[in-house]
């Protein structure tokens, strides 16, 4: 464990109170603050910490909607002389820039946080142990943030299971403008034309649609913070997709088979481009699909059929069959390992379509 022992978190979020949560369990001295006194009780009871009382601390992570961040920074600064101040915030140019003024000295002390986890869910209530397990949580600098600043937060990083990643503040609003805020925006947009859409119509929705819309149930008024945050790539971002959407909605209505074909091929082309497991270089993957009793057991059944046959699951993705007891499960596998789990699953008495 780091020398840092003191931390005190500001803001009993969902963000916020796992944090605390998971540094409590490392054996360190937590606190909670938050100005909402029920949010702060829930926050001190569902993690274990302890409520903010006046005392010295180490290190201040600062865990409230975007928009205040620097605000906090800059009365956490005063208050806490020797502290080093780190966010958790998903935007990093506005903040640095609102702090450009503070002194040399305090700068030196502040570490731009960003653990790329969350939930669906908000508040203390959502808040879960191990949430930033193996997840990268991004590192930036303002020009004086020192060395050592930047080793206690990444030894806290570390200690909660997370991957540190350093990152310029400019590299990291573009990459989480193309790989977190853009996609809110369409998935929100998408979830959007179901409001007004007919129910015969959205009870044909599949495992499709709800992956593809699954973050649009996230927070409007934090996403709203964040977005603002990061105006300038967002908005960057959806005017080239704008742009795009509006050549291929020509090119379906001039019946365009190329330019249809090309776009789609892109987007295959860009799926492939995400790492594949422990950030290693994306391997050729089997869909084995297979119909599944909607009953206790039957998911543990198919998992222990998998292991007996030594295949090793790269994901698995449940589609549950309209109006009947039964569900499709996809099981995606190395290429190479396919035909031995579709013989497996089928000596099982599986129903499996390849």
């Amino acid at each position: 464990m780091s020398a840092h022992k003191n931390v005190l978190v500001i803001g009993g979020g969902l963000i916020g109170t796992s944090i605390a949560l998971d540094l409590v369990a490392t054996g360190r001295n937590v606190f909670v603050r938050d100005i909402d006194a029920t949010a702060q009780e829930v926050a001190v009871t569902r993690s274990g910490a302890f409520a903010f009382a006046g005392q010295e601390v180490d290190v201040v992570i600062v865990a409230t909607p975007p928009s205040i961040v620097a605000n906090v920074i800059r009365s956490v600064v005063s208050e806490f002389p020797n502290a080093v101040v780190t966010d958790v915030a998903s935007v990093k140019g506005s903040i640095a820039s609102a702090l450009a003024d503070l002194p040399d000295e305090a700068k030196a002390r502040i570490v731009g946080g960003h653990p790329m986890a969350g939930r669906e869910v908000s508040g203390a209530v959502g808040a879960q142990a191990h949430l930033f397990q193996d997840r990268p949580w991004v590192l930036t600098r303002l020009p004086e943030t020192s060395d050592s600043a930047i080793a206690a937060i990444r030894a806290i990083a570390t200690d909660l299971g997370a991957v540190p990643i350093e990152r310029s503040v400019a590299e990291h609003d573009r990459a989480v403008a193309l790989v977190s805020h853009t996609p809110q925006v369409i998935a929100s947009l998408l979830s959007g034309l179901l409001v007004d859409a007919a129910p015969s119509d959205v009870e044909l929705a599949g495992q499709g649609l709800r992956d593809t819309i699954r973050i649009a149930s996230s927070d409007a008024d934090l996403w709203t913070d964040i977005l603002l945050g990061n105006a300038q790539a967002v908005g960057t971002n959806l005017s080239t997709l704008a742009s795009e959407l509006q050549a291929t909605a020509e090119a379906l209505t001039a019946g365009n088979q190329n330019a249809i074909h090309e776009v789609l091929a892109q987007g295959s082309k860009g799926r492939a481009r995400l790492p594949g497991k422990h950030g290693a270089s994306a391997q050729e993957t089997t869909v084995v699909v297979v119909r599944l009793e909607d009953k206790p057991g039957e998911l543990a059944r198919l998992f222990t059929a998998a292991a007996e046959a030594e295949v090793n699951l790269e994901d698995v993705r449940i589609d549950h069959a309209l109006g009947r007891m039964t569900g499709l499960v996809e099981l995606t596998v190395a290429t190479d390992s396919s035909a031995k789990l579709v013989s497996a699953l089928e000596a099982t008495g599986f129903t499996v379509f390849a």
